[in-house]
């Protein structure tokens, strides 16, 4: 690598992180992989957040830009276009990467030409960083764009190592949503032929904000109906026909969710009834994750009973 040319552009979109972005950006500081620069990209932030980022920035990998507060989409396409690396990893401000995340998904990624993007499970941690045995169990290979409007497997940006050529042609993520944004982009992706894939290891930790936007439920579920939208855009006729069923899968994640942060099972029930109205087959084509995530949502005390079924897989 040349001081011009890093292997890797780690991208990291921060808007009022202070808490978190210093120790997000030690794990990615911290990596195996050295030949990296981080792109943070202050998105208007109003608390201590930029002098956070300034304080990182004594490392000279570590470059910081501010702008007017445009949203996680913008903030995100403005650190890709900052990007000079061969491959752009994606990191938000309250997540924390193992220290060989990149170097594994590097290898993989050079290791198949065809591969567009490699992601990897993530591990569930308390806000304050304390574990909370959960984790992820996406679908690793063989994904399709049905997959991917259905269920998110990357869950967040931060598993994400994507290869430059994939944004110079799928473009970057759509400004106009707020929420699933993520998704609507890999659905893109999918459709452009570039494989998606992941590895078989925990490489991040996903952090469980109370005041993240991944705790305001209505606004995720509102976010992902804007996210078919705008994939009705791309393929209409598929997401005609899985539209009920992704909408149904999103909503029995936020009855798992509600329970995971513990907003109550009122609100957990409310999600799962919405599920079953959209889609009242998913019972049976489905029953180990929409069975246990009713009993969680309906029944005290059921909700710890769920988890552990749901980890196995």
């Amino acid at each position: 690598m040349t001081a011009n040319k890093p292997i890797v552009s780690v991208v990291v979109p921060c808007h009022n992180s202070a808490a978190t972005l210093a120790a997000t950006l030690a794990s990615a500081l911290a990596q195996s992989l050295r030949e990296i620069e981080v792109i943070v990209v202050n998105d208007g932030s109003t608390d201590a957040t930029l002098e956070a980022a300034t304080a990182a920035a004594q490392d000279p990998r570590v470059a910081v830009v501010s702008q007017a507060n445009a949203g996680v989409s913008a903030a995100r396409n403005r650190g890709i276009a900052e990007a000079k690396g061969e491959f752009v990893a994606l990191l938000d401000s309250d997540d924390l990467w193992d220290e060989d995340h990149l170097e594994t998904h590097v290898a993989r990624l050079r290791a198949d030409p065809a591969l567009g993007l490699s992601f990897s499970p993530v591990r569930f941690i308390e806000a304050d960083g304390g574990a909370t045995g959960e984790r992820t169990r996406p679908k690793l290979d063989g994904l399709t764009p049905a997959d991917i409007l259905s269920t998110n497997p990357c869950s967040t940006c931060s598993t994400m190592v994507v290869r430059a050529k994939v944004f110079e042609e799928v473009g970057g993520f759509r400004e106009g949503l707020r929420r699933a944004e993520d998704q609507e982009w890999l659905f893109r992706v999918s459709l452009s032929g570039w494989r998606i894939a992941g590895v078989d290891r925990i490489l991040v930790s996903y952090r469980n904000s109370p005041m993240g936007l991944s705790a305001n439920l209505d606004g995720m579920y509102e976010g992902f109906r804007d996210m078919l939208e705008a994939a009705r855009l791309s393929d209409p006729a598929l997401v005609a026909r899985l539209g009920p069923l992704a909408a149904a899968r999103m909503s029995r994640y936020l009855a798992r969710r509600a329970l995971r942060l513990r907003m109550g099972r009122a609100t957990a029930r409310r999600f799962m009834s919405r599920a079953l109205r959209a889609a009242p087959g998913m019972i049976l084509s489905e029953p180990r994750q929409t069975i246990a995530t009713a009993l969680a949502a309906a029944v005290p005390g059921f909700d710890a009973l769920m988890f552990r079924v749901l980890k196995r897989g």
